[in-house]
């Protein structure tokens, strides 16, 4: 994912990551250790008591950023490939850019939704938590859990030249020469400037969450900390949103795991 749109993202509290398939909902639960993401799965799989979530649904504007390539246009591809690979596109029979005429591009998430649960509620419910022996007992000592109460959905990705020209090539009427997204994606062009992704299926694809940090006290209480809160010496309290890994794009593997009764 660009640079541009990965510091959008972090500013807004987000983290961007690449997940295995569509039809998340939160809250999910994570564990982010020697650079690995995980997916552990729903946390009413780690409640002893089943609890009903009430999530809140709206929609964000386009969220956009840059990708320079410079000389290379493989940065370009490669971020367009595993952007609709998370829209459920899946792998790309014919993705050739060169009817652009450029290396830079603006790419744009757009018709992008959200579904959250309010953090607030969760901190009572995590007393209830129970962690299975198959998560190690480091992860949790070591502050490597965390819980994504909110993700962001898209479900169409458009790309243009990032000096706003149109393309070097007519392709209006043939981008079906260039792009061919097989069975799973549809491509449309737009004033020969913005070529628009798509997919063809129904559920949204998260390409990006919010999330709180979990700790357990050692009196077995867990806090949950959506915020990171600093205090400095000779400095005014900081505050900022708990974001895993700032600056990067995660690759998230799904690890799911039994909770004994």
């Amino acid at each position: 994912m660009s640079d541009a749109l990965v510091k959008t993202l972090n500013s807004y509290g987000y983290q961007p990551v690449f997940l295995p398939h569509t039809g998340y909902l939160p809250p999910d639960m994570y564990s982010f250790a020697n650079h690995k993401l995980i997916r552990h799965g729903s946390l009413q799989t780690y409640i002893k008591d089943p609890v009903t979530f009430q999530p809140t649904i709206g929609k964000l504007g386009s969220i956009e950023g840059k990708v320079t390539s410079g000389k290379n246009a493989g940065a370009a591809v490669g971020f367009l490939s595993k952007a609709l690979s998370v829209l459920g596109v899946g792998s790309l029979p014919k993705l050739d850019l060169s009817f652009a005429g450029s290396q830079d591009f603006v790419f744009a998430f757009t018709d992008v939704t959200f579904e959250a649960v309010d953090p607030n509620i969760l901190e009572g419910i995590l007393q209830e938590l129970k962690i299975p022996l198959a998560i190690p007992d480091e992860v949790v000592t070591e502050g490597d859990l965390h819980i994504a109460y909110e993700y962001a959905y898209a479900t169409t990705v458009k790309m243009s030249r990032a000096d706003g020209r149109n393309f070097a090539a007519d392709v209006s009427g043939n981008i079906g020469s260039y792009v061919d997204l097989g069975v799973n994606g549809k491509v449309a062009v737009s004033g020969n400037s913005t070529v628009t992704f798509s997919s063809t299926a129904n559920d949204p694809a998260a390409f990006a969450y919010k999330a709180g940090r979990l700790e357990k006290k050692p009196d077995g209480r867990w806090i949950f900390q959506p915020e990171i809160v600093k205090n400095l010496a000779g400095s005014p309290e900081r505050k900022w949103e708990f974001v895993p890994a700032f600056g990067v794009v995660l690759l998230a593997e799904e690890r799911l795991v039994a909770v004994a009764a």
